[in-house]
């Protein structure tokens, strides 16, 4: 299956603009936002293309860590896709991911109009703490957060069983249930699934 097919729907989108540091005069510019959050090596580009139905909408770098500015692309149903930059790469220096993780938490704490915070996590590895106090944060804020589990296709059947009831028990130290996707840009698994979330939670109607 080719992942980026349009297997279902989603509204054009397009490259918008950057942003190095973020206040309150750039966020009213923009209403209804998404955004996607994870580590440098979560599939986060990928991911991204393969919802907005495009093969190059966001640049896949074998690199990790290359994105180190908001960037943001505008739907033509008038919400934004907030790309936020990767963290945790072993090669950042401990300056680059000070700045990076600044700069994330001036978004979440300036945005008036964030809806959604995707929290990407590659499926092979532990659910880790920064990861789960984002989803933390999004409660305090009332934004709803998805943990998006990528890779998924990686998985046998034993490892997402196991890679389940971790999750539940995130879910059960939290206090709150959280939607919770597995997916893969790959083969496409999960990937109507969470398009469908989104959409609905946005009340964008195709």
């Amino acid at each position: 299956m080719n992942p980026y097919h349009k297997v279902s729907p989603w509204p054009d989108t397009k490259f918008f603009t950057s942003f190095a540091d973020y206040n309150e005069e750039e966020d009213s510019k923009m209403k209804t936002m998404v955004a996607f959050l994870g580590r440098s090596n979560s599939g986060k580009s990928s991911l991204l293309n393969a919802i907005s139905n495009q093969k190059s909408l966001a640049k896949v770098s074998k690199t990790p860590g290359k994105t180190k500015l908001i960037n943001v692309f505008k739907t033509d149903r008038e919400f934004y896709m907030i790309d936020l930059p990767g963290f945790g790469y072993s090669k950042a220096s401990h300056k680059e991911h000070k700045d990076m993780m600044k700069l994330i938490d001036t978004f979440l704490n300036v945005s008036k109009n964030l809806k959604i915070l995707c929290i990407l996590c590659d499926s092979q590895r532990p659910f880790p703490d920064e990861e789960m106090q984002m989803v933390e944060v999004c409660f305090t804020k009332k934004i709803i957060p998805v943990v998006v589990r990528t890779k998924a296709d990686k998985l046998n059947q034993s490892d997402l069983v196991q890679s389940r009831r971790n999750m539940e028990k995130a879910m059960n130290e939290i206090g709150s249930p959280f939607p919770v996707y597995y997916v893969s840009t790959t083969s496409g698994k999960g990937m109507l699934e969470l398009k469908t979330f989104l959409l609905g939670k946005l009340n964008i109607q195709m």
